[in-house]
């Protein structure tokens, strides 16, 4: 940050006599003299291999965790799903570029609010349920400036950079808004939506035998009874690295059984959907950020469930046997889970991801996240007016009459 005395003279400064005032002009993201400057580079996904070191180091020390984008499932997504506007914009420590402190996949768009303008904004996968940028802890302000003034004002910067799927109560949320209103920025928040979420904090008040109402839970004992005259009943978690594959197949194929198999968009319906989630299982094991659940009826898997991440995670994927629905196999597991996930000492935070409207995970967990997307301006004027105009229609619409219009599904792992 560049600071610039208004006074009458040096030696009255000196002197103290008069008290300076200080004003600040760009660059809006120039640390303090003694910090060195972030660097930020748009980098080609093919090169995404060459920055995995400094991507895990990042990962060990973020201001909001996000399973979604670190490398162990993020590397396959981009081999499955990225095209050639995907890159990856990242900030960089200083000079030497050896450490990360900001990271996000990006892709260029055209069109916003029915305007012909082109804006970055961070990607989404079709199996990625949360977009947080990962930015390491104490930097959340510089990183996003960078990023701004990279993918805004940069040579390759556009009318906006959209930053989606955010929590809007998160460090980074308010780290953005911060950040704006600093750099003279326009900034909004759009699109907010609800789902349900487990919290850690919330220890036995959240615990199912409390949340669930007597008759429900009668009804679930009765059901589990009825399938236990089937068979044996258990429930496994993966524990042994032996039986990754088994249970990866498995789950491929109970999915395929369901609803989603016969509409044709099941995991196993895509050869680039099956390679990303069979890479994907294997990365969040071996990063020891995996929770693969099970309910068997005689070793039999008639509902699966998986969980990534570590202390806040996010649900990824759910199947369950349609032979055996009456018995409700899914949520008597999802309940199984909720109580594991209650009694681990480190654990902090779960994301449903689902639809706002899921029912059997909204009645079962009973907090809420609200993610929501922020929108941020170039400082150039004219693409600050592009994007004021946005602003200006999207509040518009928002209080036209919604006729006609079906609510978009905003979630993936529960639907």
């Amino acid at each position: 940050m560049l600071m610039f005395y208004e006074t009458g003279s040096v030696a009255e400064r000196d002197a103290g006599r008069r008290a300076p005032s200080v004003r600040t002009i760009w660059p809006v993201n120039q640390p303090a003299l003694h910090q060195p400057r972030p660097v930020a580079d748009l980098v080609d996904v093919r090169h995404a291999a060459s920055l995995r070191a400094p991507w895990r180091r990042l990962c060990a020390e973020l201001a909001e965790e996000n399973p979604f984008y670190e490398p162990w499932t993020l590397a396959p997504a981009l081999d499955a799903y990225a095209d050639n506007k995907v890159k990856l914009a990242c900030v960089w420590g200083d000079d030497a570029r050896k450490e990360l402190i900001g990271f996000m996949p990006v892709r260029r768009q055209r069109g916003y609010a029915r305007l012909p303008i082109s804006y970055w904004g961070a990607w989404r996968h079709p199996h990625c349920f949360y977009a947080a940028p990962l930015v390491r802890r104490g930097y959340e302000r510089s990183a996003l400036a960078a990023f701004a003034e990279l993918l805004c004002d940069g040579p390759q910067g556009e009318a906006m950079l959209r930053l989606r799927h955010l929590d809007a109560n998160g460090a980074l949320a308010r780290a953005a808004f911060s950040m704006a209103d600093a750099d003279g920025r326009h900034c909004y928040a759009t699109g907010a939506f609800t789902r349900a979420a487990l919290c850690g904090d919330d220890g036995k008040s959240a615990d199912p035998a409390r949340v669930l109402r007597k008759k429900k839970l009668k009804e679930l004992e009765r059901l589990r009874n009825r399938l236990g005259e089937l068979g044996v009943v258990s429930i496994r978690s993966l524990t042994h690295c032996t039986e990754r594959q088994r249970w990866t197949e498995e789950f491929l194929a109970l999915e395929s059984r369901g609803w989603k198999g016969k509409a044709g968009t099941s995991l196993n319906s895509s050869a680039a959907d099956t390679d990303w989630f069979r890479a994907t299982i294997n990365g969040a094991l071996d990063a020891g950020k995996l929770q693969f659940m099970r309910l068997d009826l005689d070793d039999r898997p008639i509902a699966m469930l998986v969980n990534i991440g570590a202390r806040n995670g996010s649900s990824l994927k759910t199947a369950y046997d349609p032979d055996f629905a009456r018995y409700s196999p899914g949520v008597m597991l999802e309940i199984a889970t909720t109580k594991r996930l209650l009694g681990k000492p480190d654990f902090a935070f779960m994301d449903s991801c689902a639809a706002a409207d899921q029912s059997m995970i909204n009645s079962l967990w009973r907090r809420r996240r609200t993610i929501t997307g922020i929108n941020i301006g170039a400082i150039d004027p004219i693409k600050s007016g592009a994007l004021r105009l946005c602003h200006w229609l999207e509040n518009a619409r928002s209080v036209l009459p919604k006729a006609g219009r079906a609510p978009a599904r905003q979630g993936g792992s529960h639907v």
